[in-house]
């Protein structure tokens, strides 16, 4: 299928979405996602189906997968111009347009599971500065899409040793491709849908992902003969995004529906990313992947040399640019702390 041209769904969608509607009203939204139906999307999923059911059939949500509205870099230019009232993004895939956002992509950040990833995101998003940033774009951000912490896939010499990383090409964005760099690996920047065909081409030796369910999503298991287990690199985070214009043009009734879905959405998230691992470790066993175990010692030392020295950069490169780095990344570490704990 062709994709629609943003400009064209701008001025279809965006003169519908500015007018006001009643709750008897029937809505129709359309959500633009990246990559096909998998444990991620269960999000979107049970956003539309809530949204049917509940609203008895007069508020619709569309799904798009696999960028049919545009590629996955240009979500954020998508809500900007009402192409679509809500959409998959990863920001990490187009960092300039809100550098405040890299802040959730550092490497090794002390957040311990998905309940607090969920708690720790959503606090952040709503601190004024970044809700600022995404404003700019006409966007909100609606929840957190959750992602279990990133492992690495790959084909070539496994990595047992950190020595082995040294002059390894891999596929790590943001944060964690600066925390691969500094290990001597050489990072690019590749959008999940490019990936399966980079690793078979020999683009890239080894790619990041949320670990288990993308590497079968992306059938990368089917190209590649190790992965790692312990590393938790980290996650490149996204999020719910919605169009400011449509939202405010949502009846009050539909709003309620959908912000009284969250917490069933977020454990049903949770539990496909279960579901997901008793399908992939099977997978693996039957391809015969080396499972590469990062031991506490390795990760230590993952820490020392490949942790702080980001984080420091990050907030450093942002400052330059006259926002609040260290305020960012203060205010992720204190929440994490907290929500360690509760």
């Amino acid at each position: 299928m062709k994709r629609i041209s943003l400009l064209s769904l701008g001025l279809a969608f965006g003169v519908v979405a500015a007018l006001p509607a009643n709750a008897a009203d029937k809505v129709t939204w359309t959500f633009s996602l990246y990559g096909p139906p998998r444990a991620a999307t269960v999000t979107f999923e049970h956003l539309a189906k809530v949204a049917k059911e509940k609203s008895g059939g007069n508020f619709i949500i569309n799904l798009r997968y696999n960028e049919q509205l545009g590629e996955a870099k240009d979500m954020l230019d998508g809500i900007k111009v009402d192409a679509y009232q809500g959409a998959f993004v990863a920001y990490s895939y187009a960092p300039a347009k809100t550098p405040l956002q890299g802040v959730l992509d550092m490497p090794f950040l002390p957040i311990p599971d998905l309940v607090a990833s969920a708690k720790v995101q959503d606090a952040y998003q709503a601190w004024k500065p970044v809700s600022d940033e995404l404003s700019k774009w006409n966007a909100m951000h609606f929840m957190t899409l959750l992602l279990p912490q990133y492992e690495f896939m790959g084909t070539g010499k496994p990595p047992r040793d950190l020595e082995d990383w040294k002059g390894m090409r891999v596929r790590a964005l943001g944060g964690l491709g600066d925390a691969m760099k500094l290990l001597g690996a050489v990072p690019t920047s590749v959008s999940a849908p490019e990936v399966y065909t980079a690793l078979e081409r020999g683009t890239f030796q080894a790619a990041s992902f949320p670990f288990t369910y993308s590497f079968t999503a992306y059938k990368l298991h089917e190209v590649s003969k190790w992965y790692t287990l312990g590393m938790q690199l980290g996650i490149i985070h996204n999020s719910v995004v919605l169009s400011q214009t449509a939202w405010k043009a949502l009846p009050d009734e539909y709003k309620k529906i959908l912000q009284d879905a969250k917490e069933e959405t977020y454990r049903l998230q949770r539990e496909a990313y279960d579901a997901a691992d008793k399908k992939a470790f099977p997978l693996f066993e039957k391809r015969k992947l080396e499972v590469v175990k990062v031991t506490q010692e390795m990760r230590d030392k993952l820490m020392t040399t490949a942790a702080q020295p980001v984080w420091d950069h990050w907030v450093a490169e942002t400052e330059k640019k006259g926002l609040p780095g260290k305020e960012a990344l203060e205010m992720v570490l204190s929440l994490a702390k907290k929500n360690a704990t509760n």
